[in-house]
C-alpha cells in the first residue's frame, strides 16, 4: 500500500474511537434520563391512585356513619317508643299510627331509604313507608332474635333475600320498651339501596379514563366476595368470587390484609396498578385500580421520542464521522468545510427533535432575550417571542430573576423554579422550568437553555385540596371549643356527684343530676346540628318546583306549638312566587328563620312575623320580618356564624342560622339581615337561583 495512503487512512481509528465514545455518551444519557422520567411517572401515577383511594375510603367511612347516626335518632328514643308501643298495642287508633306513619314517612324521604318497616318481637311487618307489600326476607328474620336479646343497633352487610332479588343493605334498630327494663318491642328495619344511594360514591372517577374504577370486595370464606358492579363485567355483585390463593389479584391482595401501591392482574386476566385501602369500621376493602397499559401510555409516548432522538443523533454522529472520515484525505480546507457542513447538519437535526419535544425548550442569551424556542415553546408565547426579553412574559413578578441568577454568574447545576407566565392569548399559567447555563469554549456565560411544562391544572387541584383540608382544620377546632362547655360542666359536676352522694339530701344529688343531664343534652343536640350541616351540598334531594306558600306552611306546621305558646301571628304573601331546589332543606330555612323570630320577640304585646317577597333591581328577594326585639348593628356581621348566639342564655345550639346560610349557598343564593338595633325588631332577607314569579 502507498505510504501515503496509510498515512491517509491512519486518523480512521482516531474517528472511529472518537464515535463510539461519542455514542456511549448518547446512550448513556438518554437511558438516564429515560430512568430518572420513568421514575417520576411511576410515582405520580402511584400519588394519583392513592389520592383517589383515600378520598373513597373517607366517603364510604362518612356513609357508613351518617347510617349510624340515623339509626341513633330512633334508638332509646323516648319518644318514638313510646309512639310504637301505642301502635303495637292499640293497631285500630288511627291517630297514633297515622303520626307513626307521618313520622317514619318523612325520616325515608329526607334521609335516602329505599324503604323503613317496623317489625314486632315475631318477626311480623306491622307498618311500612312506602306501603307496598313485601315479604319479610329470610335475612333479616335469622337476624331478629339476635337483635331483640341484644339490643344493639346492628349494620347488615350486603345481601339479598333471594337468589336473584336486589342487593340491600340494612340498618336494624330495635325499638326498646322502657316500661318493661328497655326489653325490645319490635325493631326498626332501615333498608338502603346501594343502586341509589352508595354505588355513585364508589364509582364516580375524578378524571376521564377508559379503564380506570373503583371496587369494594370482603372475605367471604376463602374466597374475596365482589361487592359492587364492575366497569368491565355485569352481574358481579355477591356472584363474582375469587380464591384467597389467587394472590396475584389486588382485590385478594386486599382482603389479605395488604394496603398501598401494588402490580398485579384483575377480574379480567389484564395487568393493572392499584392503590389498596380497609374501609375503618366495616369488613370492606376498597381497590382504585387502573390498566398497566393506559397508566402507562405516556410513557411508552416518551420511549419512542427518545429512542427517536438517540437514534437521529447516533445517526447524525455516526454520518458526521463517517462523512469526516472518507474525506479527511482531501483538501485540508476542503476537510474543514465538509466537517462544519456535517456538524450543522447534526445541529438541524437536534433542532428538528427538540421541536417535536411536547415540553417547552427555550433559549436566552446573557441578556435573558429569548434567542431560540422549540415548536411547543412558540404555540405557548406566539411566533414573535424570539427577541423579546424573557421578563415580557411574566405575570405579576419578578422573583424568578433573584432564583435563576446564580445561573448567569456560571453557576452549573440545573436550577429549578415555577414562575406565572402568559400565554400568547393572555391566560396566565404556572409553569415548572428546569434550567441550565450555557457557556463557550472558554468557558464564559452565553446564556442558558431551558425546559418548562404546564403545571396549572396539577397545582390548583393541590390547593383545592390544601383548601379543604384548611376549612376542615378550622371546622374541628370551633366544634372542639363548643363542645368543651358541655363537657367541662359534666366533669365538674361528676366531682360535686361524688362528694354529695355520700351525703343523705336527695336534692342535691337531684341537682347535680340535673346539671349533668343538661349538659349531655347539650353535647348530643351540638352533634346532631353538626351532622345535619355536614349533610348539606353532600345529601341532596331532586330539585322540584314547588309554590311558596306550600313551603312556608309546611315549615309554620312544625313550628305551630312554638308560635301559638307566643300568641305570634304570621302573615303570609299571597304572591304566586315559585321556588325550585330541595324541599326539605327549603322548608329547614323557613323553619328556622321563623323559629329565631318567635324566639326573640321578647315582651311585644302583639308579636307578629311577616314572610314576604320584594322585587328589587329585577331580583325576587324573599324576607321573613319580625317586630321583636331587633338586633344591634355591631353584632350582625357575625350573625350566621357557626355556634354565634348573640344571648348565650337562650336556649339552641347557635347553629341554626349558620345552616340557614349553608342551604341558601348551596342553592345558589345569599342572605343578610337588616335591623335599626334593639326594640325595633328584624328583617331576614334573602335569594334563591331559580326563584321566579308564576304567570297570572
Amino acid at each position: 500500500m502507498d505510504p501515503h495512503e496509510k498515512t491517509a487512512r491512519r486518523p480512521g481509528h482516531g474517528f472511529l474511537l472518537v464515535f463510539i465514545v461519542l455514542a456511549a455518551g448518547i446512550v448513556a444519557s438518554g437511558f438516564f434520563f429515560y430512568g430518572n422520567y420513568k421514575k417520576h411517572f411511576r410515582a405520580e401515577i402511584e400519588r394519583q391512585l392513592s389520592v383517589v383511594a383515600e378520598l373513597k375510603v373517607s366517603e364510604l367511612e362518612d356513609w357508613r356513619a351518617e347510617r349510624l347516626a340515623d339509626a341513633a335518632l330512633f334508638f332509646k328514643n323516648a319518644s318514638f317508643s313510646g309512639l310504637v308501643r301505642q301502635f303495637l298495642e292499640k293497631p285500630k287508633d288511627s291517630a297514633g299510627r297515622d303520626q307513626l306513619r307521618i313520622w317514619l314517612s318523612r325520616f325515608q324521604a329526607a334521609h335516602e331509604y329505599d324503604r323503613i318497616f317496623l317489625l314486632d318481637v315475631h318477626g311480623v311487618e306491622r307498618m311500612a313507608v312506602p306501603d307496598t307489600p313485601e315479604p319479610v326476607g329470610a335475612h333479616l328474620l335469622e337476624q331478629a332474635p339476635e337483635i331483640l336479646r341484644s339490643g344493639r343497633v346492628t349494620f347488615v352487610d350486603f345481601h339479598r333475600d333471594a337468589p336473584d332479588g336486589p342487593i340491600h343493605l340494612s340498618v336494624l334498630v330495635p325499638v326498646l320498651d322502657d316500661r318493661e327494663d328497655m326489653r325490645a318491642a319490635g325493631i326498626l328495619v332501615l333498608m338502603i339501596d346501594p343502586e341509589k344511594y352508595l354505588y355513585p360514591y364508589i364509582n364516580r372517577w375524578p378524571t376521564p379514563s377508559r379503564t380506570a374504577e373503583t371496587l369494594i370486595v370482603r372475605r367471604d370464606g376463602n374466597d374475596a366476595l365482589f361487592l359492587n358492579e364492575l366497569r368491565f363485567q355485569k352481574n358481579t355483585v355477591l356472584n363474582l368470587r375469587s380464591p384467597l390463593g389467587n394472590t396475584d389479584m389486588p382485590a385478594v391482595k386486599a382482603v389479605l390484609g395488604q394496603e398501598g401501591f401494588v402490580e398485579g392482574v384483575d377480574y379480567r386476566g389484564v395487568p393493572v396498578l392499584a392503590a389498596l385501602r380497609a374501609v375503618p369500621g366495616s369488613p370492606w376493602f376498597l381497590v382504585a385500580r387502573m390498566d398497566v397499559a393506559e397508566a402507562f401510555a405516556p410513557l411508552r409516548e416518551r420511549e419512542w421520542v427518545m429512542i427517536v432522538l438517540v437514534g437521529s443523533l447516533l445517526l447524525g454522529a455516526g454520518g458526521a464521522t463517517g462523512f469526516v472520515w472518507r474525506h479527511q484525505r482531501a483538501h485540508f480546507y476542503r476537510e474543514r468545510y465538509e466537517a462544519a457542513e456535517a456538524l450543522r447538519a447534526v445541529s438541524l437535526r437536534k433542532e428538528a427533535l427538540l421541536s417535536a419535544v411536547l415540553d417547552i425548550i427555550v433559549e436566552v442569551d446573557s441578556n435573558k432575550v429569548y434567542t431560540w424556542a422549540n415548536r411547543a415553546g412558540l404555540e405557548f408565547f406566539g411566533e414573535d417571542v424570539i427577541g423579546k426579553e424573557a421578563a415580557f412574559y411574566f405575570e405579576g413578578e419578578q422573583d424568578t430573576y433573584q432564583i435563576v441568577k446564580p445561573m448567569f454568574n456560571g453557576h452549573e447545576a440545573v436550577i429549578y423554579v415555577e414562575s406565572w407566565q402568559r400565554r400568547r392569548d393572555g391566560e396566565k399559567r404556572l409553569l415548572a422550568w428546569w434550567c441550565r447555563v450555557l457557556k463557550d469554549d472558554n468557558g464564559r456565560v452565553t446564556g442558558a437553555l431551558s425546559s418548562a411544562r404546564d403545571i396549572t391544572e396539577s397545582k390548583r387541584y393541590e390547593e383545592e385540596l390544601q383548601a379543604k383540608n384548611d376549612e376542615l382544620t378550622r371546622f374541628a377546632y370551633t366544634v372542639s371549643h363548643d363542645l368543651k362547655s358541655p363537657l367541662v360542666t359534666i366533669r365538674t359536676f361528676l366531682g360535686y356527684l361524688e362528694q354529695d352522694i355520700r351525703k343523705p339530701d336527695a336534692a342535691i344529688v337531684d341537682k347535680d343530676l340535673t346539671y349533668i343531664r343538661n349538659a349531655a343534652d347539650k353535647a348530643s343536640r351540638l352533634l346532631d346540628e353538626l351532622l345535619e350541616l355536614s349533610r348539606i351540598g353532600r345529601k341532596v334531594n331532586p330539585p322540584v318546583e314547588v309554590p311558596l306558600q306550600e313551603v312556608v306552611n309546611e315549615a309554620l306546621e312544625l313550628a305551630a306549638g312554638r308560635i301559638a305558646e307566643r300568641g305570634v301571628t304570621v302573615k303570609v304573601t299571597k304572591d304566586p312566587i315559585q321556588l325550585t331546589g330541595d324541599r326539605p332543606r327549603l322548608v329547614e330555612v323557613f323553619l328556622n328563620l321563623v323559629d329565631n323570630a318567635v324566639k326573640y320577640m321578647g315582651d311585644e304585646p302583639a308579636p307578629c312575623v311577616e314572610i314576604g317577597v320584594d322585587e328589587v333591581g329585577g331580583e325576587t328577594v324573599l324576607f321573613v320580618r319580625d317586630n321583636g326585639i331587633g338586633i344591634d348593628p355591631q353584632y350582625q356581621p357575625k350573625l350566621f356564624g357557626l355556634f354565634e348566639k348573640l344571648d348565650p342564655g337562650t336556649e339552641g345550639t347557635g347553629i341554626g342560622l349558620a345552616l340557614v346560610k349553608r342551604i341558601v349557598d348551596v342553592h345558589g343564593g345569599r342572605i343578610w339581615v337588616e335591623s335599626e338595633g334593639p326594640g325595633k325588631g328584624a328583617t331576614f332577607r334573602f335569594t334563591l337561583a331559580k326563584t321566579k314569579r308564576k304567570p297570572a
